[in-house]
């Protein structure tokens, strides 16, 4: 047993000393313990604000078009389509112009790429001529009379250009047949109930545009190309402007003859069955005429900002884009040297006008001076992305990263041997890169890449059956050459 001792009074207390040395030693063991407990206190702060911000990073890069969803792991197909499915999948929105198999086209109407056809209307009773084919390429078209930025589903009426003639495709070795046409007219359709509006004849017609409230129709004659606007709903004709084509320029028979009309801002762009091109106004003046440049051939698009690109091909193959106003006349940007290249992507972190011929080159988009010029991509960039200030581009030699203030390069990859890029994408998270087999026994791959260093983070082998992808509406879409599949992929 032990015997404890109970004693009267205070307790005596410990010597100062004591006390002392006590204290000493919480104070070592703080300073010992507790700048290692802020050093992972502060570290976990700086990895949340770090994880944060790359997080909102990919929220708003998720959110820009051209960015598909997340691909996570390996190819799956998610979705098989049928050729019907294709069709409205790929298809104009709210323009589907179905051609049977005897010959006969069907209008049918929707406001977005899939579901049913709200109405339906025959404008073309069964061709012989171009019953069985495969395919028919021809002038026969339909178009919302909408503005280029409007919203299809807020078009009152469609207007329709329909001919019998074409050129169908006979076999799958691409052997084709010309038809010529034996009637061609306009059709005005009510896109509540696909009522016919207005129907009139439009002979020898192959090409029209719309452009506020009028047509321009274009048709081949022996020794000209005639456009010709009209009321959109009589057929009155407004104006005509021929373009002479003098004997032995073309060819004679009228079937072949290439014209073209299309809509550039508040203008016409006229293509004639010599290439050449002119932008016509409303009214049917002429603002600009590129007509006997010999050695030369022009193409006419605009950009989103409403500029007109004019695109040149000079004898050899040397390529310029012009910036025009939407008025026609040449912008403070001017002419540049290259073919335009548009960002797929483009996230606006960098504002730049890109061209690319043998090099990449950066421009001012306000005052056309260059920036600078990359020939890290050999052979030119076929495609490219503007991700956080920096500009990824693809060519047929890899894959680089420039920094897009000074063009220098941050890492480049090149493709495994046997393997060439061909896609260049991105889910927000990785940039992702398609390589298709260039030779041997090689399959092609989705690889994807961390942004900052290039490192490779995963890479997974296309689908059986898919030999190429594309991007439609945000989805990652795969193809297969023999098999014919389309389908989406995740």
């Amino acid at each position: 047993m032990q015997t404890v001792e109970l004693l009267d009074g205070e307790p005596e207390r410990p010597h100062e000393d004591v006390l002392e040395a006590a204290r000493s030693r919480r104070r070592l063991r703080w300073w010992l313990v507790g700048p290692a407990v802020l050093l992972v206190v502060v570290l976990g702060a700086v990895q949340w604000v770090l994880r944060s911000r790359e997080e909102a990073q990919i929220t708003r890069l998720a959110a820009v078009d051209g960015v598909v969803a997340q691909v996570d792991g390996p190819l799956d197909v998610r979705r098989r389509y049928s050729e019907a499915d294709a069709r409205l999948l790929f298809g104009s929105q709210g323009s589907e112009l179905v051609r049977g198999a005897d010959g006969s086209l069907t209008y049918e109407w929707r406001t977005d790429s899939g579901g049913d056809p709200l109405w339906s209307r025959q404008l073309l009773g069964p061709v012989p001529a171009l019953a069985g084919a495969l395919s028919v390429f021809g002038a026969s078209r339909c178009e919302p009379d909408v503005g280029p930025d409007a919203d299809v589903s807020s078009a009152t009426r469609v207007v329709c250009l329909v001919t019998d003639g074409g050129v169908k495709t006979l076999d799958t070795d691409g052997s084709a047949e010309l038809v010529a046409a034996t009637t061609a007219f306009v059709e005005v359709l009510d896109t509540a109930t696909g009522t016919p509006l207005a129907h009139w004849p439009a002979p020898s017609a192959q090409t029209f545009t719309l452009l506020g409230g009028q047509i321009v129709v274009g048709a081949a004659e022996q020794a000209a190309d005639v456009f010709t606007s009209r009321a959109v709903l009589t057929g009155e004709i407004r104006w005509t402007h021929v373009v002479p084509i003098a004997s032995g320029e073309v060819a004679a028979d009228l079937t072949w003859r290439q014209i073209d009309a299309s809509r550039a801002g508040e203008l016409v762009a006229l293509r004639t069955s010599t290439g050449d091109v002119q932008l016509v106004s409303a009214d049917g003046q002429v603002v600009r005429d590129w007509s006997g440049d010999q050695g030369s051939s022009r193409g006419v698009e605009v950009d989103p900002t409403g500029r007109i690109i004019l695109e040149s091909w000079d004898a050899a193959g040397s390529e310029t884009v012009t910036i025009l106003t939407s008025d026609g006349h040449t912008s403070a940007v001017g002419t540049l040297q290259g073919a335009l290249l548009s960002a797929q992507v483009d996230d606006g972190s960098v504002r730049l006008l890109l061209t690319t011929d043998q090099a990449l080159h950066a421009w001012d988009p306000d005052t056309g001076s260059q920036r600078w010029s990359s020939t890290e991509v050999s052979g030119g960039a076929s495609s490219v992305l503007v991700v956080r200030g920096h500009l990824y581009v693809l060519g047929s030699g890899g894959v680089a990263a420039l920094d897009g203030r000074t063009g220098a390069t941050l890492w480049r990859m090149r493709p495994d041997r046997g393997l060439m890029p061909a896609m260049l994408l991105t889910d927000a998270h990785h940039l992702l890169v398609g390589y298709e087999p260039s030779a041997g026994d090689a399959e092609p791959l989705l690889v994807a890449y961390d942004f900052e260093g290039g490192t490779e983070v995963s890479r997974a082998p296309y689908p059986d059956g898919i030999d190429h992808l594309a991007i439609w509406g945000g989805k990652l879409i795969g193809y297969g050459d023999a098999s014919g599949e389309l389908a989406e992929l995740g």
